[in-house]
């Protein structure tokens, strides 16, 4: 049978091109490639808590009413988030993760185009593609500074949704609360991805009263280690919000989802002693794999580092590291060729990781 006369006649031409996210493989697919147990592999490829969940957390997910559908209206955790979040809950959407967020903001605007400033997470241009916009990348400045002028362009030129990450994947910087301001008087609606704010502390959050285009997305996947239940929110104008809670799927986020979340916000300072463990070992990273002389970390406030790579391929040597069982995550693309960015774990995850790469030299 012919393309023509089969299936992919029914389906949309530009979809049969469209380059695929690439996401990190489960550990058990992993340790099959590799040939190396799952228990002993060293995971820094993700940004996930490797301190994983609290008990409280687990406690929470197994008494939850897994026959029942979870509440569409999202009553109780949207009230949690709002308190943790210092917003009303009318403010407050909660998805599948704040990839699932993406997803609704943008057939909520049905942009055109939308404006990202790369490097930068890969699902917003991802997800804006799938939805049949246009996708402008802005490239970032020598210190991976986004470029506000080229972004102001792309909106006077069209572009109706800017998403800009701070801290930023993979970079790890912030935005400035100015650079924050001036976004927001761009005619656009302006998403900011906060999914690492934990680790930094610097919210664009106080700005929501201002600015009615503003919208900040957060999750509970870095700081809470809930990454496998996939449960983040958005924070914006209660117009937004109300439109937003419209046009989501009814059961976006699970019962154990829902449970863990609300479990997470009443424990967090619980979880908070696990976050500052992950920034004091992103800090000894950084700081260990620096003196190696070769591998130069950027300032990050996530809890992950980028590291320029010099006098060696990157590429080789995240490979090299696969081999002896540690993870870490290389960008096959221009503007990165020469980084590795490592995922900041427990102290034990630095050691095997400082073990392997001292290997990976003497090689």
């Amino acid at each position: 049978m012919s393309a023509e006369a089969g299936p992919l006649r029914f389906v949309r031409g530009d979809f049969q091109d469209l380059e695929e996210y690439v996401p990190v493989k489960p550990l058990d697919v992993l340790a099959r490639e590799i040939g190396v147990p799952a228990g002993q592999l060293v995971k820094l490829d993700a940004n996930e808590n490797l301190y994983g969940v609290i008990p409280e957390v687990r406690e929470a997910i197994a008494s939850a009413p897994l026959h029942i559908y979870p509440d569409p209206g999202q009553g109780a955790l949207r009230e949690a988030i709002a308190e943790y979040a210092g917003v009303t809950p009318g403010q407050v959407v909660a998805g599948a993760g704040a990839d699932d967020l993406i997803d609704v903001i943008i057939r909520l605007a049905g942009p055109g185009t939308i404006v990202t400033a790369t490097p930068t997470f890969g699902m917003y241009g991802f997800l804006a593609k799938i939805a049949g916009a246009r996708v402008v990348e802005s490239p970032r400045g020598a210190n991976f500074e986004p470029g506000l002028a080229a972004i102001e362009r792309a909106v006077d030129g069209g572009a109706r949704v800017v998403f800009l990450a701070s801290p930023n994947n993979p970079t790890g910087n912030l935005l400035s609360r100015a650079e924050v301001e001036r976004l927001c008087r761009m005619d656009a609606l302006v998403v900011i991805d906060e999914a690492y704010i934990e680790f930094s502390g610097d919210s664009a959050a106080p700005l929501l009263d201002e600015h009615s285009n503003l919208v900040i997305l957060r999750t509970f996947s870095k700081w809470a280690g809930l990454a496998g239940l996939r449960v983040g929110y958005s924070l914006s104008h209660p117009d937004l919000a109300r439109l937003m809670m419209g046009i989501k799927q009814p059961y976006n986020v699970s019962v154990a989802a829902d449970a863990a979340a609300r479990a997470a916000l009443e424990h967090r300072a619980q979880i908070f002693e696990t976050v500052r463990c992950i920034v004091a070992e992103r800090e000894r990273m950084a700081g260990l794999v620096g003196a190696l002389g070769w591998m130069t970390p950027l300032p990050s406030c996530a809890n992950f580092v980028l590291f320029e790579v010099k006098g060696r391929s990157a590429a080789g040597v995240a490979a090299s590291l696969r081999r002896r069982g540690v993870l870490v995550r290389y960008y096959d693309r221009p503007d990165l060729q020469n980084y590795i960015r490592i995922s900041a774990g427990r102290p034990e995850d630095t050691d095997r990781l400082l073990a392997a790469l001292r290997a990976v030299e003497a090689e």
